[in-house]
């Protein structure tokens, strides 16, 4: 797991998905065809993600209470 900077967003049908992100120097961005889905962490609700720039597959969390998004792996297409 890494920590990343989401540093762009896209909306669709009322609902955010990271755009762009920072990490070790990088900047990555996605497509517009983003999966998101909710994980129950104790009282917490987490966001996932997985987002593609078209040749790998990004899976990012979003933990609201602290604020904090993560890479947590990356796969080949």
């Amino acid at each position: 797991m890494k920590d990343v900077d989401v540093t762009a967003f896209y909306f669709t049908n009322s609902r955010c998905f990271p755009r762009q992100i920072e990490f070790e120097g990088q900047k990555l961005s996605f497509l517009e065809n983003g999966l998101r889905c909710l994980v129950q962490k104790g009282q917490d609700l987490i966001q996932i993600f997985n987002m593609t720039d078209g040749q790998k597959l990004y899976r990012l969390s979003f933990e609201p209470g602290n604020r904090t998004w993560k890479l947590l792996n990356t796969r080949t297409l």
